[in-house]
């Protein structure tokens, strides 16, 4: 990657390959969407019953009603995931992201960068704590810097609400370790790391298009 190239992101990563992961949970939009739901997942268990069941009485074919509950239950993961895409598209389930005091989660949490980039949508504050040299050279859209040896003094300088969400990434993944716990050392709440930039595959400031800009 040249410095000036655009960084572009795709349906896949913006969406990520869990629809639903460590920090969204699924909503329904209605009754109905919740009944929809639960039937299609009753049918599928219908199924599953049904080929435990013939494995009990008829032992002698054991091997082959094994391999078909196994291909069943690879049949209904993938179902379970296509049916949610469905509903999420319509309407009738929709994410919801749980701060993480209310998940009871001590401390921060890593995450995965399509993750981090659902939370951007937020309000949020995004900070990165490598040398300002690496934040010039390139630094996620809407990031400020803050380098580690000096993010507590700064922080401090701030005032900010406990309950802030903040993202905190780095050039080296330790660093954006330290940095999400010094923050939860100073009594934030909702705190993410999502380790290093390096590892982002979504759309990037660069220092051409900082110096284009002055």
């Amino acid at each position: 990657m040249k410095k000036g190239d655009p960084i572009e992101y795709t349906d896949e990563h913006q969406s990520g390959k869990e629809i639903f992961n460590e920090v969204f949970m699924m909503q329904y939009t209605s009754k109905k969407a919740k009944y929809e739901w639960n039937m299609f997942l009753y049918v599928q268990l219908l199924f599953l019953l049904i080929a435990m069941i013939l494995n009990y009485f008829f032992t002698s074919y054991m091997p082959y009603i094994l391999t078909v509950t196994i291909v069943l239950f690879i049949i209904c993961y993938y179902l379970n995931t296509k049916k949610r895409r469905e509903m999420l598209v319509q309407g009738k389930i929709k994410k919801v992201r749980l701060t993480n005091a209310q998940r009871g989660v001590d401390g921060f949490m890593t995450i995965k960068p399509a993750t981090a980039y659902e939370i951007m949508k937020e309000d949020c504050l995004i900070i990165e704590v490598s040398v300002p040299e690496y934040y010039d050279e390139m630094h996620v859209v809407g990031a400020v810097s803050i380098p580690l040896e000096v993010l507590s003094e700064k922080i401090d300088e701030m005032n900010l609400d406990p309950n802030k969400t903040i993202l905190v990434y780095g050039r080296a993944e330790e660093k954006s370790k330290q940095g999400a716990q010094l923050l939860v050392d100073k009594g934030f709440k909702d705190v993410y790391e999502f380790g290093s930039i390096m590892d982002w595959p979504f759309d990037v400031v660069l220092q051409e298009e900082n110096e284009t800009s002055l």
